[in-house]
């Protein structure tokens, strides 16, 4: 599960946040949005905490919780939300993803093409074939895949901290504008 996470945390964020964010940001801002996004994403993980510790009979997740608490109509419409913005996050991954290996295979440049729709439907294809085997393969294809998402991320920063000469860089913090290069 710890593997799950923080993949799903560097492949749909690491990657791609902080350039996204680069480009119409200063450092302030980007530093005050994470803090503000980590608070929520805590606040969230604790109400999920107290729901477990006090209703240990629901095992249905968001669904169950709204049910129990709010009744049939708002544990379908929670369910129907999940399910739909579970949906959407597995084409943005797609598009990201095919985005990504675009960059080194340009016949899926963009991720928003006839190749990509292709490719993508047969990753997708390939993850639920890996589902219907079982969860015994899921735990070993999830540490695979975190290592192979945090192996990039180390050498960036190896090779940074290596290479970074601090002087270089003119930062107008909370300002208007970006980093500059000096």
């Amino acid at each position: 599960m710890t593997a799950l996470v923080v993949g799903s945390m560097i492949g749909g964020g690491a990657f791609n946040l902080a350039a996204d964010l680069a480009q119409g940001a200063n450092a302030g801002a980007i530093l005050i949005g994470w803090v503000i996004t980590g608070i929520g994403i805590i606040a969230l993980g604790l109400s999920f905490q107290n729901l477990t510790m006090r209703r240990p009979d629901l095992d249905g997740g968001v669904y169950s919780y709204a049910r129990a608490g709010f009744g049939q109509f708002m544990g379908f419409n929670s369910a129907w939300g999940y399910w739909l913005s579970a949906w959407l996050g597995n084409v943005a991954y797609a598009t990201l993803l095919f985005s990504s290996i675009g960059y080194f295979f340009p016949i899926f440049e963009g991720g928003q093409n006839i190749a990509s729709i292709i490719g993508a439907s047969i990753m997708l294809w390939l993850v639920h074939s890996l589902i219907l085997r079982g969860i015994h393969e899921a735990p070993m294809i999830n540490i695979i895949t975190t290592i192979a998402k945090l192996v990039p991320i180390f050498c960036f920063h190896h090779h940074h901290l290596i290479l970074l000469q601090p002087r270089q860089f003119h930062v107008r913090f909370l300002g208007p504008g970006r980093f500059l290069l000096g």
